[in-house]
């Protein structure tokens, strides 16, 4: 039976009664498995009765009977131990049971013998997963005490090593009219019926489940039953004596009292189908506690209660929920957190997952036909990922789905998206989406449409989407990263849970901001990183107010003492010093963590680096260079180029590069000081915590961040691979985060000590720029190619052939954005350039001659310039390069324009050949031949065949390049239009409205 699903079950006392409540079981576990009905002890963790449904727990659970067994001895012990004595009061006036204790004994030896057990064998059987307990109450005392198989934190270790199953027995059910007391243990305790304290055990049973398993008991909890005997009537047992009376009427009263207030006090439980009370209403209430003659009656009260229609539908509803809460509809996917923390080290915050537990979780009394929101707010750092990764875990089998969202920005988002097409069963996504990987040049922008579509539809309601760290603005940021939330919500249904610093975005649905950890809450983190016991001095004392409560600064401040196994005094010592010394290199400014109201983290984490530093400088600059890229996705592998690198390199970083073994060992550093988490959903790829990240800028001075800040750009931009490259897309698409991060960096330094006087550097800004020109970011491939310009400019020369490339790539970034001006004369500057040094026949002659050529469209110079360039490229590199090849496409735009289509087709035929055979059938190239034959093919007339260029070009642009890049979006228009001439308006309009909605997002 799993740990982590916990089903707990709780039996009244009722004398002969009790044969009803295993009839109930018997109808429950039937539920559960109509051919097979299984074992209690096999199902429940723990089993807790009172009286004589402590009888039947011990017989259920330790002795591990059926309940066909257990109805068997239960009925024979009743039939034999319910005989009246002739005396109840002795001739000093003490009361005396009226049945004989000694029979009682003697029928519970003969069970425990015909199970194979010696008459006095010990209730205690810790390595049983079915735990057992009995409550009996000390006469001493007048207080409840659990006789348990099992140990537990509240355990009495002499009853638990004495107390044999008869004993145990006894004990709790010597009622105090029915059976004499038992005394117990090394001291003779005492103990008579547990009736007089807990007739109903429901609390007993929490509470000794709370001591097992904590505090996280509510979350695992997967059900808690409890079963009663009957509500009886309020006369009193005749011959009683003294004030019995009183006492039995309480008695028989209390059950209910106990379970009502029971469902008052967990009243989540019962709203989310985890608490179920079955207690016949009527028809045993004449029926005594001893009168074990009348178990025909009480079959007969007990089916026509469990065969009631609500009965029935409550029974079945627990069987469900006893044998797994799990989901098991038609849209169920495999669980996996991709991205999220993967910490086994989660502190329960109970209170906070209560409320999560109210909004998000199913209710058994009402349908999910409405969606519900969560809004997880507040500083970052304070632990709202780690919560909600600890809710996704605890309730994965109560959805249907669960998906862990990266909401950093949109592009991030889309990919979390695009992540889980794999899990989605096979026929309810086309297949194209479901079989994305890492690999593949499927475009993530049309499976991120599928799984929404999927999301969305009417009966795919019992999902839980989880979008973390939401924390752009999207109203008031300028990042283009930035996006509505709203977009990302399909249907109507469903639970969605969003963590985020955006106090606004509560308003979206039900909220709450999550604060600091309590002083309780706060040591108990503390301890979990620790790995032992705090002592709690002053100096302890002063160490968690100086923390203050920060999750994040009480776990990483533990993994420092437990890793150098310095006492708490140091450590204050160091924290002090260290803040100190942490504001002077920071000016006089204040806390260099801005966003953070308090200064904890920051010094926290800068103990720790130093002790990182003191043990693997590679680990420290490793940490260092992380500042300038971005927080997620770093692997051994970005660091490749650094491998054969030469004296541009540290030499740190060519280590690292050169042998895994040194990156590893550095990673392994970072993450036992918890400054990184490993990916769970990418193998060898870590992320660092968004706020250490800030911080690791915060450490290093002015010159330290110049000299990184160089390294980032050269490291990413040196891994940027052209888009010549078969499936390019693919490792452009991970470094543009890391691109996004170097470029803002560039941004804050520029105008102070920024200066680009590195050849190595400037070609690393030189390639960002392709990186943004190639994903549709003209923008910012502007600024980057002008930044490129002026470093080369200043370090190489303006007719420096390396100078002129950059020069032609603004060219064709002008072209591509109408700036046909600028566009020539950046051409003529780079035609001028490359003729005076490579000579005229040199290949970026060419190129440029070739782009002039594009540039001119229909003018009489253009065919000059693509004849030209063509000769050369067929005289230097052949008739199928690529170079070659664009050319022979570019003369077939001509042709066309001028009307001349017969030869136009011949040359797009001639180089969708060549193209299909050196760069593949879904290359950018490629698609672009394809899609200007579809052009030529309408001008013809040719309208079927100019349709099935489109669909093409069209499918290949959003595999590789997505729905919103300006060459799909060309392709749409141009299908569009197709539609249009053929009559076909419905399509036509859907293809304009389409249009426009992405005219909108750009």
């Amino acid at each position: 039976m799993p740990a982590a699903d916990l089903r707990l079950l709780a039996l009244d006392g009722g004398g002969v009664r009790g044969l009803s409540s295993l009839m109930i079981l018997h109808r429950l576990m039937a539920a559960v498995d109509p051919d097979v009905p299984p074992k209690p002890c096999d199902y429940f963790h723990m089993i807790g009765g009172t009286s004589t449904g402590g009888l039947i727990a011990i017989m259920l659970g330790r002795l591990r009977m059926t309940i066909d067994e257990c109805i068997d001895a239960y009925t024979s012990l009743s039939d034999k131990v319910f005989e009246k004595k002739s005396h109840r009061v002795n001739i000093r006036g003490k009361l005396q049971g009226r049945f004989d204790a000694a029979d009682l004994e003697q029928a519970v030896k003969q069970i425990l013998t015909a199970r194979g057990l010696g008459e006095d064998t010990l209730l205690k059987d810790t390595d049983s997963p079915c735990k057992v307990f009995v409550c009996a109450t000390s006469r001493q005392t007048g207080d409840t005490v659990c006789l348990t198989s099992y140990r537990s934190p509240r355990s009495d270790d002499r009853l638990l090593n004495s107390t044999k199953i008869w004993q145990a027995c006894r004990a709790t059910s010597a009622a105090t009219t029915f059976f004499d007391p038992i005394a117990i243990g090394p001291f003779d305790e005492e103990f008579v019926d547990g009736a007089l304290g807990a007739n109903n055990p429901v609390y007993a049973l929490w509470n000794q489940a709370q001591d097992m398993w904590g505090n996280q008991l509510r979350g695992s909890l997967q059900c808690l039953v409890s079963i009663g005997t009957g509500v009886p009537s309020l006369k009193p047992v005749r011959d009683d004596v003294f004030e019995i009376w009183a006492t039995l009427t309480e008695l028989a009263t209390e059950t209910e009292k106990t379970a009502e207030q029971f469902r008052r006090d967990k009243s989540n439980l019962d709203d989310e189908g985890r608490y179920y009370r079955f207690n016949v209403d009527r028809g045993l209430e004449e029926i005594g506690l001893e009168e074990s003659k009348k178990k025909k009656e009480i079959a007969a009260a007990t089916r026509r209660y469990v065969e009631s229609q609500a009965v029935f539908k409550q029974i079945k509803a627990c069987a469900n929920t006893i044998a797994g809460r799990e989901y098991f509809g038609p849209y169920r996917t495999v669980f996996a957190l991709h991205g999220a923390p993967a910490s086994n080290r989660f502190v329960d915050r109970q209170s906070d997952t209560d409320e999560l537990e109210r909004c998000l979780l199913p209710r058994s009394s009402s349908p999910r036909t409405r969606r519900r929101i969560f809004v997880l707010y507040g500083l970052g750092g304070i632990g709202k990922t780690q919560l909600a990764a600890d809710f996704a875990r605890r309730y994965k089998a109560t959805f249907s789905s669960v998906f862990w969202l990266d909401g950093r920005s949109e592009d991030h988002l889309r990919q979390s998206f695009a992540g889980y097409a794999s899990k989605i069963p096979k026929g309810q996504i086309p297949d194209t989406s479901r079989n994305l990987a890492l690999t593949s040049n499927v475009d993530i922008n049309v499976v991120v449409a599928d799984v929404l579509d999927w999301l969305g539809r009417p009966d795919n309601v019992d999902w839980l989407l989880v979008f973390d760290n939401v924390n752009q603005d999207f109203e008031q940021s300028s990042e283009t990263s930035a996006y509505d939330i709203r977009r990302y919500l399909p249907g109507d249904h469903g639970s969605v849970l969003i963590t985020t610093r955006l106090a606004q975005l509560a308003q979206l649905g039900d909220s709450k901001r999550l604060k600091k950890a309590d002083k309780e809450l706060g040591v108990a983190i503390f301890k979990c990183w620790y790995g032992r016991e705090l002592v709690m001095d002053e100096t302890s004392r002063v160490l968690l107010g100086l923390l203050d409560g920060l999750p994040l600064a009480l776990a990483q401040a533990a993994s420092y003492l437990r890793e150098t196994e310095l006492d708490t005094a140091a450590y204050v010592r160091l924290y002090k010093e260290q803040w100190d010394d942490l504001m002077r290199s920071d000016g006089e400014s204040g806390s260099p963590l801005l966003d953070y109201e308090q200064r904890s983290i920051a010094t926290a984490w800068t103990i720790s680096f130093r002790a990182i530093e003191g043990r693997n400088r590679n680990a420290a600059n490793l940490l260092r260079l992380w500042a300038f890229v971005d927080n997620k996705d770093i692997w051994h592998g970005l660091l490749g180029t650094a491998a054969d690198g030469g004296e541009e390199w540290p030499g740190w970083l060519r280590e690292m590069a050169r042998k895994e073994v040194s990156f590893l060992d550095a990673a392994r550093l970072l993450l036992r000081y918890s400054m990184i988490e490993a990916q769970e959903s990418v193998l060898g790829s870590y992320a660092m915590h968004p706020v250490v990240h800030r911080w690791t800028s915060h450490i290093q001075d002015s010159g330290e961040k110049i000299a990184y800040i160089r390294l980032a750009v050269m490291v990413i931009g040196s891994l940027v691979p052209m888009n010549t490259t078969e499936a390019y897309w693919i490792l452009q698409r991970r470094l543009l985060p890391h691109a996004e991060r170097c470029s803002w960096w560039m941004g804050q330094i520029c105008g102070s000590e920024w200066s680009l006087d590195e050849a190595s550097v400037i070609n690393a800004v030189h390639s960002l720029g392709v990186l943004y020109a190639d994903q549709g970011r003209l923008e910012e491939a502007e600024a980057m190619y002008q930044r490129a310009l002026r470093g080369k400019e200043k370090a190489l020369g303006q007719g420096h052939t390396s100078t002129l490339r950059t020069v032609n790539n603004l060219g064709n970034l002008y072209v591509g954005q109408g700036q046909l001006e600028e566009a020539e004369a950046m051409y003529q500057r780079a035609l001028q350039g490359f003729e005076e040094a490579p000579g005229p026949d040199h290949m970026s002659n060419l190129d440029t001659v070739n782009n002039l050529g594009i540039l001119y469209g229909r003018l009489q110079e253009a065919e000059t310039m693509y004849q030209r360039a063509l000769q050369g490229y067929e005289k230097a590199l052949g008739p199928d390069h690529t170079s070659t090849l664009n050319t022979v496409n570019n003369l077939g735009l001509l042709y066309a324009d001028e009307g001349r289509l017969e030869q136009a087709e011949a040359m797009y035929q001639r180089a969708l050949q060549g193209k299909e055979k050196a760069l593949g059938r879904d290359h950018t190239s490629t698609l672009g031949t394809v899609n200007n034959l579809g052009f030529l093919y309408a001008d013809q007339g040719r309208l079927e065949e100019a349709e099935a260029m489109y669909q093409r070009a069209l499918q290949g642009y959003e595999k590789t390049l997505g729905p919103d890049h300006t060459s799909t979006f060309g392709t749409v228009n141009n299908l569009g239009n197709l539609y249009a001439d053929q009559g076909r308006l419905e399509q036509a309009e859907a293809i304009q409205a389409n249009t426009a909605s992405v005219r909108e997002i750009l």
